[in-house]
This record gives C-alpha cells, sequence and structure tokens, in this order.
C-alpha cells in the first residue's frame, strides 16, 4: 500500500542513477515500474538516466513528479512547483493502486490524479545547518517568517513579522483554498508535518486551526496525519497539505498500508 522501493541519496541531493537503477530491478514484477518523486532538477536529471539504464533491463518505467507546492510557481505553471510533503498522499495513493493490481496505466492515472488533488504550503521559522558545512543554509531573524519556503531552504514568497499559530496557518490556508476552491459538502484529508524541530504541540495547536477554517466552509475531513513526514533536518517551521477527495481517492487512502514509517488500515 505504499512506495516499494526508496533510492537514497546524499543529504539535500539526488540519489545517483546506479542505485535508483537497482531499486527498478528489485520492485519490476513483470509489469513495470513507476518512479515517484518530488519535481526537481537533480532528481528529473537522474531518475531519467535511470529509466534508461531500467530500459536496458526490459524495464518499463513511467514516472510521476510531484508538484504540490503551491508557494513555488503560479497555478498555470503547476509542472514548475516542488514536491514537499503532498508526496505523502501521492506516494500513499499510487502504492494502494499498486497493492490492488490494477494496470499499469491506471497505477500511473491514480498517481497523477493524486498529485493534481494535492495542496501544500509550507512556513519557516529558522534554518537546517547541512552536515557537511555545519553552517545555516539560510539566515532569518528570530522574530521572522518565511511563507512558502521549500524543505531546502529554496526561498518562499514573503517574508515577515512571526505571527500567532493561528495567525500562520490561517496565511497558509488561505493561499491552499484559493487554489484547491473546495465546495461545501467536499472531503480532504490533512497533513499538519512538522519540517525537523516544531514539536507535536505547536502542530496540534495548528491542526486545531485547520479543522475550524474547514469546518467554517463545510468541508469535512476524512482523516488527518499529525508529525515529522517530511523534514529538512533540525529546521523549525511546519507545513500544511490538504487532499482533496473523491469516491476513488478515498478508497486508495483508505487502502492497508504497513511499513516502516506508516501503518493504516
Amino acid at each position: 500500500g505504499w512506495d516499494r522501493v526508496a533510492a537514497i541519496g546524499n543529504v539535500f541531493a539526488s540519489p545517483p542513477p546506479d542505485p535508483i537503477r537497482e531499486c527498478a530491478k528489485a520492485a519490476h514484477g513483470g509489469a513495470g515500474v513507476l518512479f515517484t518523486y518530488g519535481n526537481y532538477a537533480g532528481d528529473v536529471m537522474n531518475f531519467d538516466m535511470a529509466a534508461e539504464l531500467a530500459a536496458m533491463d526490459d524495464i518499463e518505467v513511467r514516472t510521476v513528479l510531484t508538484t504540490d507546492d503551491v508557494a513555488s510557481a503560479p497555478r498555470d505553471q503547476r509542472q514548475k512547483r516542488r514536491g514537499v510533503a503532498g508526496n505523502f498522499f501521492v506516494f500513499k495513493a499510487a502504492g494502494a493502486a499498486c497493492d490492488r493490481m490494477l494496470s499499469f496505466d491506471e497505477c500511473e492515472r491514480i498517481a497523477r490524479k493524486a498529485n493534481d488533488h494535492t495542496f501544500t504550503m509550507g512556513v519557516a521559522l529558522s534554518p537546517c545547518s547541512l552536515p557537511q558545512t555545519r553552517r545555516p543554509n539560510f539566515e532569518i531573524g528570530a522574530d521572522e517568517m518565511e511563507i512558502g519556503m521549500g524543505i531546502h531552504g529554496e526561498p518562499g514568497i514573503a517574508r515577515g513579522k512571526l505571527g500567532t499559530a493561528d495567525e500562520i496557518t490561517d496565511e497558509m490556508l488561505d493561499k491552499i483554498l484559493a487554489e484547491m476552491a473546495p465546495s461545501r459538502g467536499d472531503k480532504v484529508a490533512v497533513l499538519v508535518n512538522s519540517l525537523g524541530s516544531t514539536p507535536l504541540m505547536e502542530l496540534y495547536i495548528m491542526n486545531r486551526r485547520v479543522k475550524q477554517r474547514l469546518d467554517d466552509i463545510g468541508v469535512s475531513i476524512h482523516a488527518t496525519w499529525v508529525g515529522n513526514y517530511c523534514t529538512s533536518l533540525e529546521m523549525a517551521g511546519a507545513s500544511v497539505t490538504l487532499f482533496h477527495l473523491d469516491g476513488e481517492l478515498q478508497t486508495m487512502l483508505d487502502h492497508p498500508c504497513d511499513c516502516a514509517m506508516f501503518r493504516a488500515g
């Protein structure tokens, strides 16, 4: 019910093509292999090279890039957006489709649909330090926050004075809901994610505000996850992801899953 194999790179770096190729060989069951990963230039280059290598092993590879970060490009340029914590829902839906033995075409379609229905916005309150340099990867004041910053320290869309948890959550949700455009009676799944050092207590305060806002517009919450799911070393900050559900995507989300970092159903 989740991705079968993960290719691991160095910190904030794409895995090289050869390990990705080995992952494709390990995951291949005869029907093809679906690559799912965040939309970053280094990853795209290396995974595309790995797909060419896999073709030499007679493995058909297709790729679905996650592009859920609404801050990283305008709506009409979604293909340029980064993949961030929304990976969680796209990987879950894709893994469920594969686990249900759907056709390769259907697995790819569902993964793309899940990505199109996933919306994330993050806020950073402090930088992280790369192990090899031990230096912060950006600078921000103690009383500042950056809305829309990427998980590797990519620039956000606005920097301002630090607000309350409700104010920060509202600012993120305003942008997500404007993009998602839900109707009364719609259903979502929610992920409130720590970027590394933000504690659960603060995440649950944010989650409370997410529920209040969704209740106000008549959108029901099917499921919620709060915790460390897509982190950036010791960065202080958080992200909110909404997964806009329909019957098919809800079925994929509810499909049983049992892996090292996640268990459901």
